[in-house]
């Protein structure tokens, strides 16, 4: 029983890790691109 909710547990901070780096990953393209609007 335990294990298994570790487990469970262990699955969703992935799960929510992977939100997380995606959200930061369009984010940081965003900046990117705001940057190269200014500069140009």
């Amino acid at each position: 029983m335990k294990a298994l909710k570790k487990r469970k547990i262990r699955k969703a901070i992935a799960r929510r890790t992977k939100e997380v780096e995606k959200y930061q990953v369009n984010k940081a393209w965003r900046n990117i691109f705001v940057q190269a609007g200014i500069i140009k």
